[in-house]
């Protein structure tokens, strides 16, 4: 089981196939490609994959024993990253040099590579994200400092006096303040299996493409580029290994035995908000 259909934008459901063949609405909500796209499934008795593991048990439990309808608004941003990858892969790069959209496999968990540089050794990640993200990768926070300009308060207020420097927001990068949330599991879970297959990986990047870049909330949070490309942290193979083994084998026996996994947990759910607005299935979790 899986997703069946669509959620309309007066909240009825229609199956993907009666979707496609003829919109129920007075007028289409996006096109039929697009719809299309968004509607594609995954086999269900596949083996798990790396960024299945990564999200809570429960989650992908329902996912994968229920039939459930899809907002087709929600799944904007996952085409959007998607488009992204396939763009970046369709390029005439040598085969024998760089590996792209690579597949792997190992302790019988799935992941895809995106891109791997032959000659420096180098695994690279691509993520389309918001700013918000991005600023916490990238470990950003700020200060107030007077403004180089020197340009002064004309009026007094809780901002300081009228006649005094105005203070501005200054950003830095603090190494201490950088999470990458539960992109530091996938990426070293990637390098894992890329190493199974013989390869070195020497260093470790993720390329960000900010979609929200060069908006007031971005430059507001410090992210003042289209693209960032930065290091990301190597984690032990003792601390990654036991990691996706456990979420492994909690999926598979849940699903064995039919029985819906206890309530995941509170980083699975980003502190409950993914209950609240995100979580595709959570109008047929139990826990909620």
């Amino acid at each position: 089981m899986s997703a069946i259909g669509f959620f309309c934008p007066d909240n009825e459901t229609v199956k993907f196939k009666d979707c496609f063949e003829h919109c129920r609405m007075s007028q289409r909500c996006m096109s039929v490609a697009t719809l299309t796209a968004m509607a594609q499934q995954r086999p269900t008795n596949r083996p798990p994959s790396t960024t299945e593991l990564l999200s809570g048990t429960c989650e992908s439990y329902l996912k994968r024993t229920k039939d459930y309808f899809i907002d087709p608004q929600d799944r904007s941003f996952a085409l959007m990253g998607t488009i992204h990858h396939s763009q970046l892969e369709h390029n005439d790069l040598p085969e024998d040099k760089f590996l792209q959209e690579e597949k792997m496999q190992g302790l019988d968990i799935t992941g895809i590579l995106d891109f791997y540089d032959v000659e420096s050794q180098t695994l690279i990640d691509y993520k389309n994200t918001g700013s918000y993200k991005a600023s916490k990768v990238l470990g950003l926070c700020s200060e107030l400092v007077p403004d180089p300009m020197g340009t002064k308060y004309k009026s007094s207020g809780k901002w300081g006096r009228k006649g005094t420097v105005k203070k501005v927001k200054q950003f830095c990068s603090d190494d201490s303040q950088k999470d990458f949330g539960d992109w530091l599991y996938q990426v070293n879970m990637y390098r894992y299996m890329l190493e199974l297959k013989g390869h070195k990986v020497k260093h470790m990047k993720l390329q960000m493409n900010v979609r929200d870049a060069g908006t007031f909330s971005a430059k507001g949070r410090g992210v003042t580029k289209n693209i960032y490309y930065v290091d990301i942290p190597f984690v032990d193979n003792d601390i990654i290994i036991p990691y996706f083994l456990e979420k492994r084998d909690r999926l598979l026996r849940h699903l064995e035995e039919n029985s819906t996994p206890p309530k995941c947990t509170i980083e699975e759910t980003w502190g409950g908000k993914k209950c609240e607005s995100y979580c595709e299935v959570r109008h047929l979790c139990p826990h909620i």
